[in-house]
């Protein structure tokens, strides 16, 4: 009953975190591949009071012993699995307790390997440690993996997927082999959505044991070169799926010649979100490596199933104690291997499989003295985190490049390039009072939005190739204030244009009025029209709902009009359709129904609207409306 009563707050330790300077200790025997495998124990034979030793790196890149003793086992802990409780008497740990970071550390008793260090109480006073049973480790580690995860990168995305790679050569994951994609309509994509998406499906497996009182499982995620906005962006959208955002716990990843060329058991891993100028991984234990492959942490990463997330050694910098959580402080020192899979009982990496990334460049202009006006990184080619992490890199970039907290106006043009199809195009363009862009802006803005649309498709796996961003700044309100509009003439005859005359309000300047001209169909006659005037960012020109990757990709561009255009609109009488990637803005009801009495495929309607964009110069903001008679016709 005691450890049941300890287990009421015993949280997942998140792979990741820890390492201070410590006395030498005797140094555990590196197991490879290529070396002799220490047995594994069945727990039937594991009993209370047995004593033994776990391995995991305290500092630099060589496992070191730890003692341990065990004090219970909890059986049915998750389904199929139980967990074992131990102890863990040591210098560095009856300080630090558990540790994050120490996830996936194996476990030995009479020279038998019998789990992973994988859970541990948050608060806790004590060095005591769940331990998962490597059986079920090594269950995971044998579940196949489909063959499109090892089809090359360098192949079309069509053909046969069955081809592997000979054994000994490097084989590519390819990126329709994630585990997290979106449930809807591409152009409906948004990353919080998608995080909301993906907390609800992962829930189960993170929740605690019902009666147990456990924390919800996490996962220390070590962010390096991130601004503190960016940090705070990330948290809130990595949170759902368990992943744990802490800020200046993990290096940039350089790669150290001096590193080990292969993983050992209780060596450092680092699972790499993005690595360069600014880098996001998530550090823990290696449990057990078999040939090719190895399995790690002892619990899931964000239960994603099948993934392919790039994998490095990891260095430990060092073991931060703490009340809340004591954690690794490390950085990947050595690119390799790919996570291919996200189970209940570990992570399960093959060190033969190349992680599909993509470089993406983001540069600054009209920054006099900029620090850093170029920066490079790699991000994974995740279909969740993809998105997500090029548009906060971007606002990390400016976040660090623009340090004055004074108003700037903000244009950025990215270009992405998409594999086997032509480059495209998004602008982005907004004004901040006081201060830069945060994060939040360039995650929802359209070049994140138009990753995250593709590389969630449904009609095949999208690969982006590179991005590359230029985000120019002016300081000062640049931009209008659209403060009301009226008719120049209440009436106007059927076929002729009304005048309307918009007035513009600008900081620290002048009113200007702007007259445009709306043309007025024939059709309309005797009708009182309402034309609403809108900025571009807040409409779209019309585009047919995309049925393929080429048509989604020819609608990215066109996700809003420009954001320095007014946009004049009003309804008309007819519907407008959009079948099979074409697009026709006015049909007769009688056409439309006609089709759906042949029996044939439905098209999408919408209401047909006219839309007259006028570009004003300059980033406006407001609306307005105004109503106009169109006399009769004259007979």
């Amino acid at each position: 009953m005691r450890a049941v009563r300890l287990l009421r707050s015993l949280p997942l330790v998140g792979g990741f975190a820890v390492a201070l300077a410590l006395p030498l200790v005797t140094l555990a025997p590196r197991a490879t591949a290529q070396g002799a495998r220490p047995g594994t124990m069945d727990l039937a034979d594991v009993k209370i009071g047995m004593k033994g030793y776990g391995l995991t790196v305290m500092k630099g890149t060589e496992p070191e012993k730890f003692d341990v003793e065990v004090v219970g086992v909890l059986t049915k802990f998750r389904p199929g699995q139980d967990l074992v409780l131990i102890k863990t008497p040591h210098e560095r740990l009856n300080i630090a307790h558990t540790v994050a970071g120490m996830s996936g550390s194996p476990i030995f008793l009479d020279g038998k390997m019998i789990g992973a260090y994988a859970y541990g109480w948050q608060f806790g006073s004590e060095p005591i440690a769940g331990v998962t049973p490597i059986k079920n480790m090594l269950q995971d580690m044998a579940r196949p993996v489909p063959p499109a995860l090892l089809r090359p990168i360098p192949e079309p995305p069509r053909g046969d997927t069955k081809k592997v790679a000979t054994r000994g050569k490097a084989r590519h994951a390819s990126s329709d082999a994630f585990g997290r994609p979106f449930d809807g309509a591409p152009m409906d994509w948004t990353a919080e959505k998608h995080a909301e998406q993906l907390g609800a499906r992962v829930a189960d497996t993170r929740r605690a044991p019902v009666g147990t009182g456990l924390a919800p499982t996490s996962t220390m995620v070590s962010l390096a070169g991130f601004g503190e906005r960016s940090a705070r962006e990330l948290s809130g959208l990595l949170a759902p799926l368990g992943l744990e955002v802490q800020q200046g716990t993990g290096g940039g990843g350089k790669v150290d010649a001096s590193a080990p060329t292969g993983f050992v058991d209780g060596g450092a891993i680092a699972v790499q979100m993005v690595r360069g100028d600014m880098a996001a991984q998530g550090i823990g234990t290696v449990t057990r490596v078999e040939g090719d492959k190895l399995v790690a942490f002892g619990h899931p990463m964000m239960a994603g199933g099948i993934s392919s997330l790039p994998t490095a050694i990891a260095k430990v910098h060092w073991i931060l104690a703490s009340q809340a959580r004591s954690f690794k402080i490390g950085e990947p020192v050595r690119p390799l291997g790919t996570m291919v899979n996200d189970l209940q009982a570990a992570i399960v990496i093959d060190t033969k499989v190349e992680a599909p990334v993509f470089p993406v460049t983001v540069e600054v202009e009209g920054v006099p003295g900029a620090p850093k006006p170029k920066w490079s990184m790699e991000v994974a080619h995740d279909r969740f985190m993809a998105p997500i992490y090029v548009g906060v890199a971007m606002g990390t970039v400016v976040e660090t490049t623009i340090s004055e907290r004074r108003d700037a106006t903000w244009r950025a043009r990215t270009k992405i390039k998409f594999k086997n199809y032509p480059e495209v195009v998004v602008e982005d363009f907004g004004l901040s009072i006081g201060g830069t862009p945060g994060p939040g802006e360039l995650v929802r803005g359209r070049a994140s939005r138009a990753i995250g649309m593709v590389l969630n498709n449904p009609w095949e796996w999208g690969q982006v190739e590179k991005v590359d961003m230029k985000i120019s700044f002016s300081f000062g309100r640049d931009l209008y204030s659209m403060k009301g509009a009226h008719a120049l003439e209440d009436a106007v005859d059927p076929g002729q244009k009304a005048r309307i005359e918009v007035l513009l309000t600008q900081f620290n300047g002048p009113d200007e009025r702007r007259t445009i001209e709306v043309p007025i169909p024939t059709e309309l006659a005797g009708r009182d029209v309402d034309i609403m005037l809108v900025p571009g960012w807040m409409d779209a020109p019309p585009a047919p709902v995309p049925d393929s990757v080429a048509s989604l990709v020819e609608n990215l561009p066109k996700l809003s009009y420009a954001p320095d255009v007014l946009v004049a609109a009003y309804r008309l009488p007819d519907s407008g359709a959009s079948m099979k990637g074409n697009l026709a803005e006015r049909l007769p009801a009688s056409l439309l129904d006609s089709r759906k009495a042949s029996g044939g495929d439905a098209p999408d309607t919408f209401p047909s609207i006219a839309r007259f964009p006028t570009p004003v110069g300059k980033f406006i903001e407001g609306r307005a409306s105004v109503r106009v008679h169109v006399r009769p016709a004259v007979k």
